[in-house]
């Protein structure tokens, strides 16, 4: 006699396969977590904006690590201010990060690259601006675009 499975088995042997196969994307990634302490986020220029409430940043990533850094920049963004005036955090958020331009820096090397963010309610005068840029791993990509990422902060840099 010969017995076929049952669907509730069949429910749990897809089930097994399917975390198999994503179980990558959550198992630790030592190189992608060294990056953390690795790389350094350094705002090089800020001014404020032809549009109202928003700001021209200069970035600067900047590999401290003894190995090369391959990662990618992710698509969150936040920007803490404290004016005279006015402070808070305007902040675009992505639940499910994916890599919005992939990068390779050698030890002791850097990338820089040029954004414009919204930074709302910002006062006149002198305001002090902290940057937050998410930073995905490319090789940790798992299935609906969501990719294992770290969030650096940068120097606090002030506007005039």
């Amino acid at each position: 006699m010969r017995r076929t499975a049952g669907p509730l088995v069949s429910l749990l042997l897809f089930a097994g396969l399917v975390a198999a196969a994503s179980g990558c994307e959550f198992m630790p990634d030592p190189e992608f977590a060294a990056l953390e302490s690795a790389l350094a986020l350094r705002v090089a220029e800020a001014k404020r904006g032809t549009s109202a409430g928003s700001v021209d940043f200069r970035f600067e990533l900047i590999n401290r690590g003894s190995t090369s850094a391959k990662a990618c920049l992710g698509p969150s963004r936040s920007v803490s201010y404290k004016g005279s005036s006015s402070s808070g955090v305007s902040a675009t958020l992505v639940d499910h990060p994916g890599c919005t331009r992939e990068f390779t820096i050698q030890s002791g090397g850097m990338i820089s690259w040029n954004e414009v963010l919204e930074v709302p309610h910002l006062s006149r005068g002198h305001v002090e601006v902290e940057v937050s840029v998410q930073i995905v791993n490319p090789r940790r990509c798992g299935g609906w675009g969501h990719c294992a990422a770290i969030d650096l902060k940068s120097n606090q840099f002030e506007i005039s």
